[in-house]
């Protein structure tokens, strides 16, 4: 009779004991703690680590259950990854995007190449005078442009605007945003005679805010090979070939993109020469009469559609040189941008950036 009444009150312990640990955790309205199993504390609360040698007969005042200890809060968590806007998707309030030919360049609508940025002489009192180049942002901080954009310049003389659309008014659904550079990366073996490497990160002094206007571009992958899809350049430069005006509103084109051989075939036809050969670090686009980037679209991306992934896009080349501007059979010359993202991944590391920006 004793023995059944001694498993009797054995049983109703263990049945309270399990019943305890299905119950939600206890927390502490005296102490900034969780009352928990010693086994659930974080490996460098002292109640885990054993320091101190609590015998667990110690009466824990801040648990209601003498089996349990009280852990400073937090116990284990994985910190969230933050939300990363998409790279390459084109602003919600521009028009349906399509990679089409048309006759000539276009308007954007407003927002819609969200990336694209002007670089500006800061020091210039001049507005109209002060556009520099192009670029694009590749992370709250960080624009991509052509070397022979900033070779000469001092950081402290460059801003970038982001967000903008039509340079001469303020009167827009949303306002552009200026950020000051911290510093300058031009590409180590940037040649400013042949244009070879033409390509530098801007470091900025503070983060662009995202918004419909401002919004990140795609990189390529290290082994992106050129083919024959029509891909898309952009930028405020002239707006027609003849003529020294820069475009008040971003204007995009449609350029197919040219395969080495055939480029370097129809630049030899140039002034360049027979014996010109065009250098690894660039790629071709387009080679269509009145269907070309011109001067003061130095620095602006050239972006391709994502294969299998329709509405995105991945920025393949930096506008860096060309004979003319639409002239037939004369393509523009880009630098070829997938050569380069090491460089950009290994900068971005240096400066303790998330490259998740820019990855599709």
């Amino acid at each position: 009779m004793y023995s059944l009444h001694l498993l009797f009150l054995l049983g109703l312990f263990y049945s309270s004991l399990s019943a305890y640990f299905e119950e939600e955790d206890v927390v502490s309205d005296e102490l900034q703690c969780q009352c928990v199993p010693p086994e659930q504390c974080a490996d460098d609360d002292d109640a885990a680590n054993g320091q101190g040698s609590l015998d667990i007969r110690f009466e824990n005042d801040a648990c209601p259950n003498h089996f349990d200890v009280c852990c400073d809060m937090p116990l284990k968590t994985s910190s969230p990854t933050p939300s990363v806007k998409k790279c390459g998707i084109p602003g919600s309030n521009s028009d349906k995007f399509n990679i089409r030919i048309t006759s000539n360049s276009e308007k954007t609508s407003f927002g819609e190449l969200p990336w694209t940025v002007l670089l500006i002489d800061s020091s210039s009192s001049n507005e109209r005078n002060s556009f520099i180049c192009g670029g694009s942002l590749i992370h709250p901080q960080v624009v991509v442009t052509a070397g022979h954009c900033v070779s000469t310049w001092q950081s402290d003389s460059v801003k970038v605007r982001a967000g903008e659309w039509n340079i001469r008014t303020k009167d827009e659904p949303l306002p552009h945003q200026e950020v000051t550079v911290k510093e300058i990366l031009l590409h180590p073996q940037y040649k400013p005679g042949t244009l070879w490497n033409d390509i530098a990160l801007l470091i900025l002094n503070e983060p662009f805010s995202l918004a419909e206007n401002v919004g990140f571009i795609c990189l390529p992958g290290g082994n992106f090979k050129v083919d024959d899809r029509n891909c898309l350049a952009s930028g405020w430069g002239r707006r027609e070939m003849e003529r020294q005006k820069l475009s008040p509103v971003l204007r995009k084109i449609t350029v197919p993109l040219v395969r080495k051989r055939m480029c370097q075939r129809a630049l030899r036809q140039t002034r360049l020469g027979k014996k010109f050969r065009l250098h690894k670090s660039f790629l071709c686009a387009g080679g269509e009469r009145n269907r070309d980037t011109c001067k003061g679209d130095g620095g602006y991306p050239l972006i391709c559609p994502v294969l299998g992934q329709e509405d995105r896009y991945i920025q393949v080349g930096i506008v860096s040189w060309g004979i003319g501007c639409g002239g037939n059979n004369k393509p523009g010359v880009y630098t070829n941008l997938a050569l380069y993202v090491w460089w950009i991944e290994e900068k971005m590391k240096d400066n303790n950036f998330s490259v998740s920006y820019y990855h599709i």
